[in-house]
């Protein structure tokens, strides 16, 4: 048993290290414009289908009730689906982390035009106005003594949803919850041709 409880602490920290250089590498792609995408049409029910199953596990084990409430049927974006799950995991991994047991997270999507937005709320201390514009700078976190992550997973979702053509912005009040919101360019389907 001390052997695979040893054996389980390498693995997680070995995950941990390999997303860290990860993270590290796509920073400084993005810093570089050598960031590269591989874009595709896809089903925005699809990203929430997958962020239900990647987030309701972990959201359970918190106590945060977690719902992905998808657009209608059809609606699709052009998009790298590895960096848009990426961006997904940023986002609502966040809000699962600083938001209390017995709180909500909502992730919805809306069609508007020639892009889809999506928007991740949560009901959680919400963010001082000083700091919501530093919330994208790599490096940067909100409390210094607060070891959970570098600071570079918003930083990367901005440079991802940038690459896209896309728009990331935070709307928050203290005591209130937070709503991450980002926009990706929609793909046009044969049904709306």
């Amino acid at each position: 048993p001390r052997r695979k409880e040893l054996l389980d602490v390498a693995l997680r920290a070995g995950r941990q290290m390999n997303r860290l250089i990860g993270d590290l590498l796509d920073t400084v792609r993005i810093h570089a414009g050598k960031f590269k995408l591989e874009l595709e049409e896809v089903e925005v029910a699809m990203i929430f289908h997958q962020a239900e199953e990647t987030f309701r596990p972990i959201a359970e084990k918190r106590g945060v009730y977690f719902e992905a409430i998808p657009p209608d049927d059809g609606v699709a974006v052009r998009a790298d689906p590895f960096r848009v799950s990426q961006i997904v995991g940023n986002i609502v991994g966040n809000a699962l982390k600083f938001t209390p047991e017995h709180g909500n997270v909502t992730m919805r999507a809306v069609a508007n035009g020639n892009h889809v937005a999506i928007h991740v709320a949560d009901t959680g201390p919400g963010i001082a106005p000083a700091d919501i514009k530093h919330l994208f700078d790599d490096f940067w976190q909100a409390r210094n003594d607060d070891h959970r992550g570098v600071g570079l997973g918003l930083a990367i979702a901005k440079g991802v949803v940038e690459a896209h053509g896309g728009k990331i912005w935070c709307d928050s009040m203290l005591g209130a919850g937070s709503t991450f919101s980002f926009t990706l360019p929609r793909a046009i389907t044969n049904s709306q041709l």
